[in-house]
């Protein structure tokens, strides 16, 4: 009998495709430096990392769930409101995208300017969870109307795990319904295609309908739909 517990990277990676197919978020979560160990079911899966305490990662109906947790986030379990000591803190949905089944492009534009993109982001985008200035960030890209206006940008991040998301992505309020974050998300692809880059992953909040409509459009498929649980006095956002 395959065995339910390992503490090899390769066999909880394994495990995630067997169980949730390519793209899933184990892959794009699961930092191997970092990794601690992983157990399965028939159907579900969860993996624990190492870092500022003890983060867990659950996918499937019913994922096994570690006493250590200091955070976590798990799938499906918007009806439940703490897990052990932790308590429900984000509701937020994962989704992702094979870029070489994608065939769009995007006129967008590599932005090198770290102080236009924070003031856009502080003025229209405040809670953004990445900003300027991270070294994770492979690149900030952005779309310009006719009259050479910024209207839209984004970034594209590197993960510990070796997987790309998109990131902080905004459009100026005034030009939000015309489709400019449709163009941009469509632009991004296109570029992390061209750099070779096979799957990009992103988290939007689970309130959020009008960018997870503009994703599904892009074609960027749902993963997951995931609770954060923290410690009361915790305050984590995991979307990246």
């Amino acid at each position: 009998m395959e065995p339910t517990f390992s503490t090899n990277p390769v066999a909880a990676l394994r495990w995630s495709v067997e169980l949730f197919d390519d793209g899933n978020p184990i892959q794009f979560f699961l930092a191997a430096q970092r990794f601690d160990s992983a157990e399965r079911t028939n159907d579900s899966l969860s993996i624990s990392l190492t870092g500022d305490g003890l983060f867990g990662l659950g996918l499937g109906p019913n994922p096994p769930r570690r006493t250590g947790w200091t955070r976590c986030i798990l799938a499906d379990t918007y009806d439940v409101d703490r897990v052990g000591g932790l308590h429900a803190s984000d509701y937020w949905d994962f989704y992702s995208i094979d870029t070489s089944l994608t065939h769009t492009d995007g006129d967008v534009e590599v932005l090198d300017d770290d102080d236009l993109i924070a003031e856009i982001l502080q003025v229209h985008a405040n809670d953004s969870s990445v900003w300027p200035g991270r070294l994770d960030i492979v690149s900030w890209y952005g779309l310009r109307d006719t009259q050479d206006n910024l209207v839209s940008l984004g970034a594209l991040v590197r993960w510990e795990s070796g997987y790309h998301v998109l990131a902080s992505v905004v459009t100026v309020s005034e030009y939000r319904g015309h489709g400019f974050a449709q163009e941009l998300i469509q632009g991004m692809v296109a570029r992390a295609r061209e750099r070779g880059i096979s799957w990009l992953g992103l988290g939007v909040s689970h309130a959020n309908g009008a960018a997870q409509r503009v994703y599904t459009k892009a074609g960027f498929r749902l993963r997951a739909n995931f609770t954060t649980y923290t410690l009361p006095e915790a305050n984590v956002d995991d979307r990246g």
